[in-house]
């Protein structure tokens, strides 16, 4: 799905521009899976609604009118909030949500134009995917949440994370943060992008996202991340890739004071380590092998080890 930042829009080598572009829409949440096979069964409780295991399914109404679905297993005021990337929702969270939810009040949100989530957003921004965030945060009357991105649902919990203020105690990001230093882009070039996707979308997208599975990618799981990445409807697609294309880290940043620790793959896309340690002091970057975008689905039972040993510290 699309990257953070239009910066690695311009540096991806591809068979063309048109190439480039579509290839990014799918890089913040329908990339390449690992060479490791999925668990048993992991298909069908993608398949299935995340109330199949006891979560509860609620909503309530962002700033500019938007349904916002949620879902929440326990009662406590300090939970776990999980955020999935572009063109997703909260299924791709399944075995973390069954996992962490035995243990802890664990909640997924469908930010606006993705899941159940309403469609009728009017202008797509980073700042008004965070206030989807920070409105149910808000509605349940949390206390303190660990908010958890993966791909676009990093810079998403960043925003989310500046309107919480003390309540966020730790931001997560999960094949995220890959570059902290871009600014975001307007005037030309910003029209210029989205021209180029709009025109080019429907002909290049599939072909495009068979471009970030690893060779040893499951099968059944390639052709549901690809069937799934295909409902998007392509005004969201297209409001969501404005979102990114003006997306401000280091403006962003400025504002925070909460740890970030980020677990990207090794093998999946360059983490300017250096460059965001210049950007944000408080952030750790740690990395696992052999695996691709999917993290969480890839290997989910190394990263719910990872997850849960870091949320304990």
């Amino acid at each position: 799905m699309l990257e953070e930042n239009f910066g690695i829009v311009c540096i991806m080598i591809k068979k063309n521009l048109v190439t480039r572009l579509i290839s990014i829409s799918f890089l913040l949440s329908a990339n390449s899976i690992s060479a490791e096979r999925i668990q048993d069964g992991l298909i069908n409780k993608l398949n299935s609604s995340i109330t199949e295991i006891g979560f509860s399914k609620g909503n309530t109404i962002s700033d500019d009118g938007v349904m916002i679905n949620y879902y929440i297993k326990g009662s406590e005021k300090k939970a776990l909030v999980f955020v999935h990337g572009y063109s997703c929702s909260s299924e791709y969270w399944w075995p973390q949500l069954e996992y962490f939810s035995k243990e802890h009040t664990v909640i997924a949100v469908d930010i606006a134009g993705h899941g159940k989530s309403g469609l009728n957003r009017k202008e797509y921004s980073m700042d008004s995917f965070g206030n989807d965030v920070s409105t149910v945060v808000e509605h349940l009357d949390l206390e303190e949440v660990v908010l958890i991105g993966h791909s676009m649902g990093g810079p998403i919990i960043v925003k989310a994370a500046k309107n919480l203020g003390l309540k966020t105690r730790l931001i997560i990001g999960v094949d995220t943060f890959h570059d902290l230093t871009t600014e975001g882009i307007g005037g030309f070039a910003r029209m210029a992008v989205n021209t180029m996707f709009k025109l080019f979308y429907d002909s290049m997208t599939e072909e495009s996202i068979d471009d970030f599975f690893i060779d040893e990618t499951d099968k059944n799981l390639q052709r549901w991340v690809r069937s799934d990445a295909l409902k998007s409807p392509k005004s969201i697609s297209q409001g969501t890739l404005d979102a990114l294309l003006t997306m401000n880290y280091p403006e962003s940043l400025s504002e925070l004071s909460v740890p970030i620790i980020a677990l990207n793959a090794r093998s999946f896309r360059e983490t300017k380590m250096e460059t965001n340690m210049d950007i944000y002091e408080d952030l750790q970057i740690e990395f696992m092998e052999d695996v691709g975008h999917f993290i969480m689905l890839e290997k989910p039972d190394e990263f719910n080890a990872w997850l849960e040993a870091k949320i304990s510290e």
